[in-house]
């Protein structure tokens, strides 16, 4: 693990305060990401890259530029550390303003349903969640955003460019609803993959309405994956979601 800004690199941007590197387990990564947390509480709330750390920045710009997440926020001439500093914060804070615009937000109804589901991509779903180890990469970097609301990791990190994924407001929508309705918070974002951690305790949350709602956003209800999924995370504080056409690639990957 180091310290960011370091020498020869600042991660993502200014407020990129960690990269943890080649760890041998996704729980390994996980103890990581909660020490770096710590270090940062009361500086606002920590995030960090999942699957494919550069893939997922190379769509992210083009989905913030695609979607209107940096409007008004122009690129500086100056490109000191203090200028660029400045403008990387502009940029979140248009983000942010941007996905709590009541005119822009998505409906949960209109997300369900949205993305191309096969049946066999539900049972990636499951395997991406007894096997987290699938969405590590050589390098994730860890975030500390000016914030207390998860899903404002999506004004940091915006992702969805293909027209077949869901895009930043879908997700800013799936995330809202997990919060608000299952006690998820939005912790990380990958190039194909959305993670959660709980936020109550496992007794308390209605597990037959979280698999109802996740059958209704990937369809498929009747398949005998999802019994199975409801098993395992029973067992995690950990829920991962898969939001682009693709993102059963990363287990077929693993398994050729």
């Amino acid at each position: 693990m180091k310290q960011l800004p370091g020498e020869g690199s600042r991660g993502v941007d200014t407020f990129s305060v960690a990269v943890i590197e080649d760890v041998a387990s996704f729980d390994v990564l996980l103890e990581a990401f909660w020490r770096i947390a710590a270090e940062h509480r009361g500086q606002g709330r920590c995030f960090l890259t999942l699957d494919d750390l550069g893939q997922c920045m190379y769509t992210s710009g083009h989905a913030r530029s695609m979607y209107g997440l940096d409007e008004g926020v122009d690129y500086p001439e100056d490109d000191t550390p203090e200028v660029l500093a400045a403008y990387e914060a502009a940029r979140f804070q248009a983000g942010r303003a941007a996905f709590r615009d009541p005119a822009r937000a998505l409906s949960w109804e209109s997300v369900c349903g949205s993305l191309a589901v096969e049946p066999g991509d539900v049972d990636a779903l499951v395997e991406l969640n007894l096997d987290p180890d699938l969405v590590r990469d050589s390098e994730h970097v860890v975030q500390c955003l000016p914030t207390e609301d998860g899903t404002d990791l999506l004004a940091g990190i915006p992702n969805g460019y293909f027209s077949s994924d869901w895009d930043p407001f879908h997700c800013h929508a799936i995330a809202r609803r997990l919060n608000e309705r299952h006690g998820y918070a939005l912790f990380g974002i990958g190039a194909a993959t959305l993670g959660f951690l709980s936020t109550i305790d496992p007794d308390a949350r209605d597990w037959d309405a979280l698999i109802a709602d996740l059958q209704e956003l990937y369809g498929h209800p009747d398949s005998s994956a999802w019994s199975e999924l409801a098993l395992a995370l029973r067992e995690s504080v950990v829920l991962l979601l898969g939001y682009s056409e693709d993102f059963a690639a990363l287990v077929e990957q693993t398994a050729d």
